[in-house]
């Protein structure tokens, strides 16, 4: 996934996600740097309201189906 700010862009590749003191941690790293997300559960119940549109679904569906085309390296 890629954050998008004013001041920068910055591509965050999640690893691993658990639940922790009743949040979902996800860990990952932010560019180069190890990084930690934290999402409450009513935050976490908003995102999936708000993901409830049929071109996200059709979209998230699509993902599962498709095979991913392997990057040409460098």
């Amino acid at each position: 996934m890629r954050v998008n700010t004013l001041s920068m862009k910055l591509n965050v590749r999640i690893e691993e996600a658990a639940v922790k003191e009743g949040a979902i941690v996800m860990s990952g790293f932010a560019g180069a740097m190890p990084c930690e997300t934290v999402v409450a559960a009513d935050e976490a119940a908003h995102m999936l309201r708000l993901c409830l549109k049929p071109a996200i679904i059709k979209l998230v569906l699509k993902a599962f189906f498709t095979r991913a085309t392997p990057k040409a390296s460098d």
